[in-house]
């Protein structure tokens, strides 16, 4: 293959393969594509903002029109008529020819994103998402937070969530040491 692509391109090729169920969702990708960017610094480009399921940004999206037009990756609408199944449609060979340096220099990253998230269903990571885009917001205002307060925050933006489960979602990933703005 001979193409020249942008990293990321391949990039949601090689998610969608090293999933534990070897495909992905349009919300899972941009949840991982925010991780990886947010949580990781991997240097993705993207300009995300919160949107009504947790950080968005339409280039991803842009890419994954890209992946499929190349043949990377395969789209097709779930049984269920709601959201889309992404799988991988590259080989091994083609992966590193497009990817190759990118991957080697982030796979640890990526492997670290799948590994953490790639479990989780996209409530979850809907969450998550959110909690940290709320984070990272006060902590770039320089302002610190409570457990509490940052509960109460980011049920401001999800009241769809309990106030009990965004406490748990919030103690995890302050656990995992993942949340900048919490008050030690």
């Amino acid at each position: 293959m001979t193409i020249q692509v942008d990293a990321r391109t391949p990039l949601i090729a090689y998610l969608a393969e090293h999933t534990p169920a070897k495909w992905i969702g349009r919300t899972a990708l941009m949840k991982y594509c925010y991780f990886l960017q947010t949580l990781r610094m991997v240097p993705l480009g993207y300009n995300f903002s919160l949107y009504s399921y947790g950080p968005f940004d339409s280039a991803v999206l842009s890419d994954l029109g890209e992946a499929e037009a190349l043949g990377m990756i395969t789209e097709t609408p779930l049984p269920t008529g709601y959201g889309y199944k992404i799988k991988n449609a590259l080989s091994d060979e083609d992966m590193q020819e497009l990817a190759g340096r990118f991957l080697k220099e982030h796979k640890a990253d990526v492997d670290w994103v799948i590994e953490e998230f790639g479990g989780g269903a996209t409530s979850d990571l809907e969450l998550d998402s959110t909690i940290i885009y709320v984070d990272r917001e006060e902590r770039e205002a320089g302002r610190k937070l409570s457990m509490e307060d940052l509960t109460h925050r980011v049920r401001e933006v999800k009241p769809r969530f309990p106030e009990s489960t965004i406490r748990k979602h919030v103690e995890a990933l302050s656990d995992k040491e993942l949340l900048l703005a919490i008050e030690s």
